[in-house]
């Protein structure tokens, strides 16, 4: 009889059975196909290959990106054991991912989705899942609409992050727990639950537990919401279109090794590259292959992109930063919302959000110090299910702690450094190159960064130094 296990609402749900064949991708063709029964296939890192189980229960071992996994609807309970990162694709049950620092995503069926030694993300996504970190220090996800989630092994080192569910306290968290004999239940509203296996309430801690912002205490200090888009000209005006230390004709940054020149669309030689667009109360930041016509202005840069920054009008001590933007997704483009500070000293700098083109589940988020004498980072790659479209990006800054939110929930933390207690202005830009890679294909195709709006708030009295709360205006609009 296969091996199960009851989820939270009392199904239960299989293991693949037994295997009786066994399958490897090592010298096949780009099609290896299982038998109608139990199989075991192994991929190879170096053959691009497609493997079909069949009927039957089905375990893949993946190895590379180029090893994949397809499945017919109702074919047996199927699994796929790799090290890397991975997305359940439909018809399969079940999931475990081995490499530390990865992320395990289930499907819309209901999923038994597992860890290893190390530290994983787990995210069942719809559906009624099984959830087991398998040791390490593990993210297990949840997101309002996706079902009741049981996690079999929830550990002292192990956190939750609760997607939309409106607890911003652990002691609502607390509030709505119920024991059911040895397992802690969770009521999320809506009838969804979560359930802690063999767990008590007193076992639980408020650092275990990743909620959302709550905002009462906040107040708005700076909003663009980009019906336009205000340049600095003389004192007026909102955003620099360059570094407060480059030339009128723009700038890159040398040592992150970027590919791209930060036009700014005041300097007329260079003019006719703007990289700036509004549509519809949207800004549009955009990357594009730099023409031979301006080479000589843009020291001989592979691309132009740009930048915008508060140094100017706007800076402030402690706070809610946050940028609401749809992020490009290119192999090689590098887009930033970010924290300098007014002085002009480097560092310390807080980076609210990095993204990597090529890496759309991963928002990285850092600090960097100099509080020791010495250039120190505390970074998080954090992993979420999607940013496709519009997401909220947000770091919460004040006199103890740093903490960096997605979409309204938090996702990591830290103390705040000894040298980062004085105002500081934002940047947002697009870069290419640097820690993203080279484009692929030149970026022959451009690649964009939208942005729906960046607001500010201060909290409670926290100083704000500031020449403009909102949109300023300007003699240029775009």
């Amino acid at each position: 009889m296969a091996k199960s296990i009851q989820n939270a609402v009392g199904q239960p749900l299989y293991y693949s059975g037994a295997s009786t064949a066994w399958f490897s991708a090592t010298g096949s063709g780009p099609v290896l196909n299982g038998t109608s029964g139990n199989d075991s296939i192994w991929g190879d890192s170096s053959v691009n290959v497609t493997m079909h189980g069949g009927t039957g229960d089905d375990i893949y071992y993946l190895y590379s990106s180029i090893n994949r996994a397809a499945e017919a609807p109702g074919a047996g309970i199927d699994t796929i054991n790799t090290w890397m990162s991975y997305t359940l694709p439909e018809n399969f049950e079940n999931l475990t991912v081995t490499g530390n620092g990865r992320y395990a995503f289930g499907n819309a069926q209901d999923n038994i989705i597992s860890g290893a030694s190390g530290s994983q993300t787990l995210d069942g996504a719809a559906g009624n899942d099984v959830l087991i970190g398998g040791g390490g220090a593990d993210t297990f996800i949840f997101s309002r609409g996706n079902g009741s989630d049981l996690i079999v092994d929830f550990s002292s080192d192990d956190t939750v992050r609760l997607n939309s569910y409106g607890l911003s306290s652990f002691q609502q968290v607390l509030a709505h727990t119920t024991q059911e004999g040895a397992n802690l239940r969770l009521d999320l509203g809506g009838g969804e639950s979560l359930v802690f296996a063999n767990t008590d309430a007193s076992d639980l801690q408020a650092s275990q537990f990743q909620l959302t912002l709550d905002r009462s205490h906040l107040a708005l200090t700076f909003d663009d919401e980009f019906n336009s888009l205000s340049l600095r000209s003389g004192d007026q005006g909102t955003w620099d279109a360059k570094f407060w230390w480059a030339p009128e004709r723009g700038s890159s940054l040398t040592g992150n090794g970027e590919l791209q020149w930060y036009i700014n669309p005041s300097y007329a030689p260079t003019a006719a590259a703007n990289p700036f667009s509004v549509n519809n109360g949207v800004l549009t930041i955009s990357a594009e292959p730099a023409s031979q016509a301006i080479q000589a202005q843009i020291d001989g840069y592979d691309y132009t992109s740009g930048l915008l920054n508060t140094h100017s009008s706007f800076a402030q001590t402690y706070g809610y930063f946050e940028i609401r933007a749809d992020m490009p997704s290119q192999q090689g483009v590098w887009p930033a919302f970010w924290l300098l500070p007014e002085d002009g000293s480097w560092p310390p700098e807080l980076d609210v959000v990095e993204m990597r083109g090529q890496d759309p589940n991963t928002v990285n988020v850092t600090v960097h110090s100099d509080h020791n004498g010495a250039h120190t980072m505390t970074s998080f790659p954090v992993k979420v299910p999607s940013t496709d479209g519009f997401h909220n990006y947000g770091v919460l800054w004040d006199e103890d702690h740093v903490t960096w939110y997605f979409d309204d929930v938090a996702v990591a933390q830290t103390d705040t450094p000894a040298d980062m207690h004085d105002p500081m202005y934002m940047l947002v830009n697009l870069a290419v190159g640097g820690s993203a890679g080279t484009p692929l294909n030149g970026l022959a195709n451009g690649s964009e960064m939208h942005i729906d709006y960046i607001r500010a708030y201060a909290l409670g009295d926290a100083p704000v130094d500031a020449a403009t709360t909102a949109s300023a205006s300007s003699d240029w609009h775009i």
